[in-house]
């Protein structure tokens, strides 16, 4: 894993406060089955899978490609979530 990869977890840093913002200010923190919260658990366990399989250098090939597409479907969802009444 090179350093110029960890910047495909800007999109999964930005998710997941943007998951736990609206979790908090819209939802009211009402309950764990809510699912703002359960997204914002998978995007920091995409993310840790990510990082655990870079430090091990088991990452497959173009699975770079793969982790920055979800990133991204993530993010959006999260922008779109944050805009639903």
């Amino acid at each position: 894993m090179t350093n110029a990869s960890t910047i495909l977890l800007l999109p999964f840093i930005l998710a997941f406060l943007v998951f736990v913002l609206r979790f908090y200010s819209r939802e009211g923190a009402s309950s764990m089955t809510r699912p703002s919260f359960l997204l914002a658990g998978l995007t920091v366990v995409i993310a840790g899978l990510y990082l655990i399989l870079g430090i091990m250098n088991s990452l497959p090939p173009y699975s770079t490609v793969g982790f920055a597409a979800i990133g991204v479907i993530l993010l959006g969802t999260a922008i779109l979530r944050m805009f639903m009444i």
